[in-house]
């Protein structure tokens, strides 16, 4: 398959999870692929693997809630490849919604606040303002933004993260005006509940998992579900798409509003 033959597309946090996967489907389709993220080791393991099946990838140290380190990682691909077709921003801060550092508005550290920010907003931004000058050189490019069902939705508990994926959705549509002169596509991905090695920890009892796929009108998520959604709106099939929401859920967003086989009873009775 060649959907993205000769684009260079760097995948932020693809060390692992979601990311990792993007990177190895992203070379299967012929990207020369870079993985960036802040574990030298997982990373050069990522990058090796795709190279041992065929692929073309590399690893670029980049922690993206430094914006010196995010910046020097950019520039680097640049100096490399000559130009980066497709942005993956996939890095969140994950991690830090099960760690003890997210917590209810009122229990927040501003410290806190800023960490999750940095990561899940903050960086997204940098990597695009860096990432923005050789797309547009280069007449055109695609940034795919990660999002979450909490910039719908809200997650309990969780604001920071909120917030971050929210104004990461608001901003893609604002960027996809701000730069369709240019040639350059903005789109994010609205992901459900997906499993992999950060978010295993939440289905760990069967009692857990049966009350997510509870949630869900498909099936839990996989991190190639995201994947081939980022496949599509990185190549050309998706030209003509810009600004747009696409959500990878398994449907949970809108089960919430289909009627339960109590209420086709009730409907029933009544007839």
């Amino acid at each position: 398959m060649s959907r993205l033959l000769g684009r260079v597309a760097v995948v932020t946090g693809g060390t692992r999870g979601i990311g990792a996967v993007i990177a190895r489907r992203f070379a299967g389709q012929g990207a020369a692929v870079i993985v960036t993220g802040r574990t030298t080791e997982s990373g050069e393991a990522t990058a090796a693997a795709i190279v041992d099946s065929g692929g073309t990838a590399s690893f670029v140290e980049m922690d993206v809630s430094d914006e010196t380190s995010v910046r020097q990682a950019i520039d680097s691909v640049v100096d490399t490849h000559g130009r980066i077709d497709v942005l993956v921003n996939n890095a969140g801060p994950t991690d830090l919604l099960f760690d003890g550092t997210e917590k209810p508005l009122h229990l927040l550290a501003t410290d806190d606040l800023d960490a999750i920010l940095k990561v899940g907003l903050y960086g997204p931004l940098w990597c695009t303002k860096y990432a923005l000058p050789s797309m547009m050189a280069a007449g055109g490019g695609s940034v795919v933004n990660i999002a979450s069902m909490a910039a719908v939705t809200g997650l309990p508990g969780a604001p920071s993260y909120t917030v971050a994926k929210g104004a990461l959705t608001a901003v893609t549509r604002q960027l996809a005006v701000d730069y369709a002169s240019s040639g350059v596509r903005f789109n994010v991905i609205v992901v459900g509940l997906v499993i992999h090695e950060t978010t295993e920890v939440v289905v760990a009892t069967p009692e857990a998992r049966a009350a997510f796929l509870n949630l869900q009108l498909t099936r839990l998520g996989e991190p190639d579900d995201v994947a081939h959604a980022a496949i599509y709106l990185a190549s050309a099939e998706s030209a003509f798409v810009t600004g747009s929401t696409m959500t990878v859920d398994g449907g949970t967003l809108i089960k919430a509003g289909q009627p339960t086989g109590d209420m086709f009873a009730a409907i029933d009775a009544a007839s």
